[in-house]
């Protein structure tokens, strides 16, 4: 539902730059993502700015994705803002969740997700980890904010998807036709197991690619458009 705008502005750059720990840290090579499966990923998205280590030289790759963290990645990973919604007066976090205070370093993340309608509960703990069907359901959701995207109808056969809770089950059905996930080699997708650090970076980095090169798609057919308005035949 639009809100109508008055004067707040809220900058989208704070608390988004310590996404993984609240702490920024100059880009530099981990020393503990050597045999990560994810390495490449990590180090992409890391030259970006969009993931940073607990120091400048750990990753932890391996550790569990907090609410907050994950959160704080999808935000800043799809670019969703409040730059088309105005306000009477700030937004604060306190008053949309139960447990996010206003002055946590995620807050902005959870006030922007709120009001481009990412469904998160309003009790949820933010230092609680992140099930891999609660993080894939919040990405889409984001990622689907920031266009219009063309999708194959076709249903993915998922072997535990009664496992998957039943307002997820859209989304995640998504998730794979968009290829930011796969299911393993026995069709499962482990909806309840906790993310770490190392998945959910692939599953950003992918998103993060989708978005960018359906965007480059959108630029080059535009061009086209604009050359054949002028009379102009595009480069086959």
């Amino acid at each position: 539902m639009k809100k109508r705008i008055a004067t707040a502005s809220i900058s989208a750059a704070v608390a988004l730059s310590v996404a993984l720990t609240g702490q920024a840290f100059a880009a530099s090579s981990f020393k503990d993502i050597a045999t990560s499966p994810q390495k490449a990923q990590i180090e992409t998205l890391q030259g970006l700015g969009i993931v940073n280590g607990v120091s400048q030289s750990l990753f932890q790759p391996e550790e569990n994705l907090t609410n907050a963290q994950g959160i704080s990645l999808i935000v800043k990973t799809t670019q969703i803002s409040l730059a088309a919604i105005s306000f009477n007066k700030a937004p604060e976090a306190e008053g949309i969740f139960d447990h996010v205070k206003n002055n946590a370093w995620y807050a902005e993340s959870f006030i922007i997700a709120h009001y481009n309608e990412l469904d998160i509960p309003a009790n949820i703990d933010p230092n609680a980890p992140m099930t891999r069907e609660q993080f894939t359901h919040y990405l889409v959701q984001a990622l689907e904010k920031t266009g219009q995207y063309p999708l194959i109808k076709m249903y993915v056969v998922i072997s535990d998807e009664s496992d998957i809770a039943t307002e997820y089950q859209g989304t995640i059905q998504r998730a794979l036709l968009y290829k930011l996930t796969a299911l393993d080699e026995k069709g499962e997708f482990h909806p309840q197991q906790v993310l770490n650090r190392a998945e959910s970076t692939a599953m950003l980095y992918n998103a993060h690619q989708f978005i960018k090169e359906h965007n480059e798609q959108l630029e080059a057919e535009t061009g086209d458009q604009s050359l054949e308005e002028q009379g102009v035949k595009p480069a086959q």
